[in-house]
């Protein structure tokens, strides 16, 4: 069954959940009307009126795996409607919200690890008739690693919702459009020994006297240890991994003449070890590659900064990947090609990526779920989105052990397979070579040029999320990171101002991760004061300067771009609004004794509190410790948007009526709406007032 037909067969059976094109226009009004309209609500007090919770007509997420070495957690999203995403290419579309968990403990407890999305558009190009794109959806994580020695193998649950996002902290939640995927990944074993802590874990018995000779609290590096095929040929006896299989690298270093062995010198490498005659037909597979082992299957594209591919690899069997958690494995390779000008020819490679696998013990029947990624510079191939999407094939080839060479996009693997898909390379809106793309996480665009502050639509470059829901100003604290496309063979340097008449260069030097998610150093020159440009391969989050702002007030930052010979060839400049300076937060109590003073239960209490800023985000007032029924000891108010009154500020009240005898405090926490160290919004602020519940004294 070639890639066209099996795709339409999946589509056909998708499509047997009906469209609802009235209420998918609805949807967020409708939602407003009854929050449980389409039944997705296990526990609610409204009546469903059409449930069709979990429809899949639309968008599905299709596979779900993990980059163990990179810790991304990747979810590749099917779309398969002409229609039904908000607006056209030129539009702003609707969003594709994906909720991940992990589970530790087989499924008992799920931890949430955050949230993305992407923006879904009408793209009849790439949907028309069996056809569907698909997207990626990528979430760094940084799970609880351990020793080699422990098993790494947990479960991932995705959710995918469109344009409702999934609630946090309900790893059950049923989205309306959408559907969820649970799957088995495996974790990067920790490279590292914590003495004393591991001995505990362990149970192992240490020998008197140790630890006059170990320093048992100072972390020792473990070693990865690269096996060979003899070794290999001990470890599967009897497990039923072929000869081709764990000797594959040295068989097909011979067979592609890589190395001066003669055959009886090079058999005497592998001693008791039987050849198959048919070698050259199992090495050269002619149609297919053997993917029983491993399997690619799913590829999509990434459209958040930066543009990254994605595929999703599963592993079949416990054994067959040249050693456990404790070697160094072995590598499942995926090469991705471009069919850029539309001839079927794949004549654009894009380069492979790689992820790091294992043998691991009782690996479920379902497969354990990888994922490789491979960030990539489409921006040559953007178009304005009046000339229509651009809707591009992409081939990408599996190969375990060995990559595919990038000259050949129709070779077959001898262990792996091939996938092709459609992706759509979003519009030329974002900024050219030599000009800022983002800065502090939003991009340019969504910054306004005269106040500083990000616009009402502005979403952050790297998870198309708001900074602020209400679509409310932000200004920007901490380290503003500025980002970039490349300009091969030219230099730059980034200064900031206040007044545009003195400019101070910023020369933090910068850690870079390259497109195999290696970091490395880059410092500006000693003597020029720049930054040379780096290549997309070795800077794939275009990192151009890292500012470590103070104060609050607004500046002008500037990038000047010069060529090779050190002569300006232009400049880039924009406003940012600093706010450095949390919020106002203060609460007091002025009945009775005030702060700290007794109360007897059933007294209503009251104060004034303040929570103020020139861009406040939010507060909230609550009693601490929790002790009390759910419904009892909550202040009014209990939260607000706005800010209050100067001082004193608003009042509030606490009915203590039901709640236990007890020491208490009433806490008011401020937050405001700074985009911290460019990925997280807000400073918190708070203060509290104490007070005490006694016992009625009995007379």
């Amino acid at each position: 069954m070639n890639d066209e037909i099996k795709k339409a067969v999946q589509k056909s059976q998708t499509v047997l959940q009906e469209a609802h094109p009235k209420e998918r226009a609805a949807f967020k009004p409708l939602l407003l009307s009854n929050p449980n309209y389409f039944g997705n609500l296990a526990e609610s007090m409204f009546t469903p009126i059409l449930p069709i919770c979990c429809n899949t007509h639309y968008e599905a997420l299709g596979c779900v795996g993990y980059h163990p070495q990179q810790e991304y957690l990747e979810a590749v999203v099917y779309i398969y409607q002409p229609s039904g995403y908000g607006s056209n290419i030129c539009g702003l579309g609707s969003t594709e919200y994906v909720r991940f968990y992990l589970s530790f403990d087989n499924g008992a407890t799920w931890d949430d690890q955050g949230m993305t999305s992407f923006q879904a558009h009408n793209i009849p190009e790439g949907t028309d008739g069996g056809k569907r794109l698909e997207y990626a959806a990528s979430l760094k994580v940084d799970p609880k690693r351990k020793l080699c020695f422990f098993n790494h193998m947990i479960l991932v649950r995705a959710i995918l919702s469109w344009n409702n996002p999934p609630p946090p902290n309900q790893p059950n939640w049923k989205p309306v459009w959408g559907n969820v995927r649970q799957e088995t990944i495996q974790v990067e074993p920790r490279r590292w020994f914590l003495g004393a802590k591991d001995f505990v874990a362990a149970k192992v018995k240490l020998p008197p006297n140790i630890e006059e000779i170990l320093d048992l609290e100072k972390p020792i590096p473990t070693k990865m240890k690269s096996l060979g095929a003899a070794e290999l040929s001990t470890l599967y006896k009897g497990k039923g991994v072929p000869v081709h299989r764990f000797a594959f690298k040295e068989l097909s270093a011979f067979a592609n003449a890589q190395t001066t062995l003669s055959a009886e010198a090079f058999t005497k490498l592998l001693p008791g070890i039987q050849i198959n005659p048919d070698i050259n037909d199992l090495l050269f597979p002619k149609t297919d590659g053997d993917t029983s082992f491993e399997e690619l299957k799913c590829i999509g594209l990434d459209p958040n900064f930066p543009d990254t591919l994605v595929g999703v690899i599963q592993i079949k069997k416990s054994s067959g990947f040249s050693g456990g958690p404790c070697t160094d494995g072995s590598r499942e390779y995926v090469t991705f090609w471009g069919d850029f000008d539309g001839n079927g020819s794949f004549e654009t490679c894009l380069g492979t990526a790689s992820v790091r696998v294992y043998d691991l013990a009782n690996i479920p029947p379902e497969g354990v779920y990888y994922a490789v990624r491979l960030p990539v510079d489409l921006n040559q191939y953007r178009q304005n989105c009046k000339k229509g999407p651009k809707v591009v094939r992409i081939r990408a080839i599996l190969s375990w052990s060995e990559p595919v060479p990038c000259a050949n996009p129709n070779q077959v693997p001898t262990w792996g397979n091939r996938e092709e898909t459609l992706i759509n390379i979003a519009p030329s809106s974002l900024a050219p070579a030599g000009k800022i793309l983002n800065m502090g996480g939003i991009p340019v665009p969504y910054i306004n040029g005269v106040t500083g502050l990000t616009t009402p639509d502005a979403k952050f470059a790297l998870n198309n999320l708001p900074p602020d829901t209400l679509g409310r100003p932000c200004p920007f604290a901490g380290r503003v990171t500025v980002q970039g496309f490349p300009v091969s063979g030219y230099s730059y340097v980034v200064e900031v101002s206040q007044d545009q008449l003195i400019w101070t260069p910023v020369l933090t030097d910068l850690l870079v991760e390259d497109q195999n998610g290696i970091f490395s150093t880059h410092k500006a020159n000693s003597i020029t004061k720049r930054f040379d440009y780096l290549p997309f391969t070795q800077n794939a989050m275009l990192l151009l300067a890292q500012w470590d702002t103070a104060g609050d007030a607004r500046w002008y930052v500037r990038l000047s771009t010069y060529d090779g010979g050190g002569i300006l060839q232009g400049t880039d400049t924009h406003v940012i609004q600093l706010d450095n300076t949390g919020p106002e937060a203060s609460i007091d109590i002025t009945i009775g004794a005030g702060n700290c003073g007794k109360f007897q239960p059933g007294t209503v209490l009251s104060g004034n509190f303040i929570a103020r800023d020139d861009y406040l985000g939010s507060y909230s007032l609550g009693v601490e410790p929790t002790v009390n029924d759910p419904g009892e000891a909550i202040p009014s108010p209990s939260s607000g948007l706005v800010n209050t009154l100067p001082a004193p500020g608003d009042a509030w009240t606490l009915d203590t009526t039901g709640m236990k005898p007890c020491g208490y405090v009433i806490r008011v926490v401020a937050v405001d709406r700074a985009i911290v160290d460019s990925q997280w919004i807000g400073h918190p602020n708070s203060d509290s007032a104490g007070f005490c519940l006694e016992e009625p004294i009995e007379g």
